[in-house]
């Protein structure tokens, strides 16, 4: 099913609302900045390159995006295959604590495709079906994701067809994940994300932090929901291509995260 991410302005309107975690959240704490839009400008005009930058308010489903429909390439689709698993699960299809492998749920494998595991990863979407994940992208019009599998980096390895994904689409996936951040097994799928110390250094303490990053010599993308106690929930996905050193997404992650929050 196709989810809107965009909130109408009634709904901003409203005085006050609860958040996933169940913390009550005022309109105005629950607010973008007016200025967003330039500030993803300013990203991607310091950087050069190409940026795909969103952010979504996971509270009321208001967003933002730059290049919000470009493709980028991604070597481990764990993303898409986590809100996909989500749903199999809702469905009754594969159930997140079937044991799939000897000693290990389904959940356990996506968390260690979430740390970094590509043989794990490859391995789940064996389990999941790669028809049937791209049946479920397809169905739910995530029309910029694509799913082939998990590029490994061996010497000589095989090379798999790109995967793709959109930031647009990115964000959707994380609206799915935290619309089910209550249940043990999804909270613990994306807990504890492979983040560089930058980036721990940025979010600080105090937030829950979930996430899934892709990161290779030629690129780093980060797709983060960061639930806070005090204020509305975020989801931000921040990708660069073409850019000099692949880092400089931390650095671009910094300066949307400082302005999220100031």
């Amino acid at each position: 099913m196709y989810r809107s991410l965009i909130c109408s302005p009634a709904v901003l309107l409203i005085a006050c609302m609860f958040t996933g975690t169940g913390v009550m959240v005022t309109s105005s704490e629950a607010a973008l900045p007016g200025d967003l839009g330039d500030i993803l400008d300013g990203i991607s005009g310091q950087y050069g390159g190409f940026w795909g930058i969103g952010v979504i308010e996971l509270n009321t489903g208001a967003s933002e995006t730059l290049d919000g429909n470009r493709r980028f390439q991604m070597e481990s689709p764990h993303l898409p295959m986590t809100a996909c698993g989500i749903e199999m699960s809702n469905e009754g299809v594969l159930p997140l604590d079937s044991l799939i492998a000897r000693n290990e749920q389904f959940w356990e494998k996506l968390h260690w495709s979430q740390q970094g595991g590509r043989g794990t990863c490859q391995a789940v979407l064996y389990t999941m079906g790669e028809q049937r994940v791209n049946d479920w992208i397809e169905q739910g019009f995530f029309t910029g994701t694509v799913v082939n599998g998990v590029q490994f980096v061996y010497p000589d390895c095989p090379q798999v067809n790109p995967n793709y994904i959109t930031a647009r689409d990115a964000l959707e996936f994380l609206k799915i994940i935290y619309d089910n951040l209550n249940r043990p097994n999804v909270a613990n799928i994306g807990a504890n994300p492979p983040l560089s110390d930058h980036n721990r250094e940025t979010l600080g303490l105090g937030n829950d932090i979930y996430g899934w990053i892709d990161d290779t010599g030629e690129w780093r993308y980060l797709f983060i929901i960061i639930v806070r106690p005090l204020a509305s929930d975020l989801g931000v996905v921040v990708m660069a291509e073409g850019i000099d050193d692949p880092a400089d997404t931390d650095q671009g992650f910094r300066m949307l995260y400082e302005a999220l929050t100031e």
